[in-house]
């Protein structure tokens, strides 16, 4: 470790133990696997195939973007946090959500306002362990993608950082 680098505090559950010894180094992989995870949805044609906006791919999309660093990624959360709802309540309220989500959709609600919604609520729901800030944009940004809609060009600070790798 050089001179100045925050060590890291908890290395549970951290895949790349004996390359990762600082925060600066886990922002880096962590910001390369989401780099990975937004060029496949953001950087490419997206469907409704490859974004199925069901309770298995809010999972899968939560591993892709950080499961080449945490053990935990994509699994919710089993404790309770200072921000989100009581795990217990976890998928019931992502059900609701993408219940929410789909039948305004039907109905022809802007796409915009949906994924302002989408965003709160996953915001608010706060599922995982991590990453639920980088994950709720990202969902935000793939379903406006999906509705051919202009998306945010998240600040960097936001998005899950520089890849450096």
């Amino acid at each position: 470790m050089r001179s100045g680098q925050t060590p890291l505090a908890d290395i549970s559950g951290l895949k790349l133990k004996r390359l990762i010894r600082t925060v600066e180094e886990r922002n880096a992989v962590e910001a390369e696997n989401i780099r990975k995870a937004t060029i496949k949805y953001l950087g490419k044609r997206v469907t409704w195939r490859t974004a199925r906006f069901d309770m298995s791919w809010l999972k899968h999309l939560h591993e892709e973007m950080l499961g080449d660093v945490w053990k935990w990624a994509g699994l919710f959360r089993h404790r309770d946090t200072n921000t989100g709802v009581h795990w217990t309540r976890i998928e019931g309220d992502l059900e609701v959500m993408l219940g929410n989500l789909k039948y305004r959709d039907e109905h022809g609600e802007d796409p915009l306002e949906l994924a302002v919604y989408l965003h709160h609520e996953a915001v608010r729901i706060h599922p995982f362990n991590d990453g639920n800030g980088r994950w709720s944009r990202m969902l935000a940004s793939i379903w406006l993608r999906l509705h051919k809609s202009p998306y945010p060009d998240w600040p960097v600070e936001i998005s899950g950082g520089a890849s450096t790798i």
